[in-house]
């Protein structure tokens, strides 16, 4: 066989390797790393006075692009006991209702071509569900490329979610009313950053 033929083949060879572990792990699972994760958000009552909550456990993974993320209820940590007890019962009836969850698309094809180190920048529309009502949100957030198998991704903006999009007001106005507080903001910025592992 002819060096020039031979060399012509190991190319080849070298270019289907590459396509096909490029295509495998585009189409892998990347699991979310929950002991990593962190979801804040900012409540503002009486006009001035802003307080920094989080939730502690969320759960979730991309498969072939599509990320799904479970956040529960049960792990919201205002830092006042009692607090987090009224807000699952009067804000979000987290009895019924023990998930907020969150669907979107990741452009999976242009994360893949991050070298260690690098960062992209995103804009992904995401499908938001608290209690029963679904609405859109947009999350803009930037991707690093942390080794060959990690991922982290963290908001450069937070999300505004609206009390008004999710018949948040009326648990709103019970907890208002509880506190004995002149007003509560219906609008509420939400942060996070996590990291995925991607699955053997």
């Amino acid at each position: 066989m002819g060096k020039t033929k031979l060399t012509a083949l190991i190319g080849t060879a070298v270019m289907l390797t590459s396509l096909t572990f490029t295509g495998a792990a585009a189409a892998s699972t990347w699991q979310l790393n929950s002991d990593q994760a962190e979801l804040r958000f900012a409540s503002v009552k009486n006009k001035t006075i802003a307080e920094i909550h989080r939730f502690t456990e969320l759960n979730g993974q991309i498969t072939d692009g599509q990320v799904q993320i479970a956040i529960a209820l049960s792990s919201l940590d205002t830092q006042i006991p009692i607090r987090n007890e009224r807000m699952q019962q009067h804000l979000f009836n987290a009895a019924e209702f023990p998930l907020i969850e969150a669907a979107g698309q990741v452009p999976m094809a242009e994360v893949q071509t991050l070298r260690i180190g690098q960062t992209l920048a995103l804009n992904i529309p995401l499908s938001l569900t608290i209690r029963d009502i679904t609405k859109s949100v947009s999350a803009e957030v930037m991707v690093t490329r942390l080794s060959a198998n990690q991922l982290s991704a963290a908001t450069t903006a937070p999300i505004m979610v609206r009390a008004t999009d999710f018949d948040l007001v009326d648990g709103i106005e019970k907890l208002r009313n509880i506190a004995g507080l002149s007003e509560i903001d219906y609008v509420v910025p939400v942060t996070f950053s996590v990291s995925f592992s991607q699955a053997n």
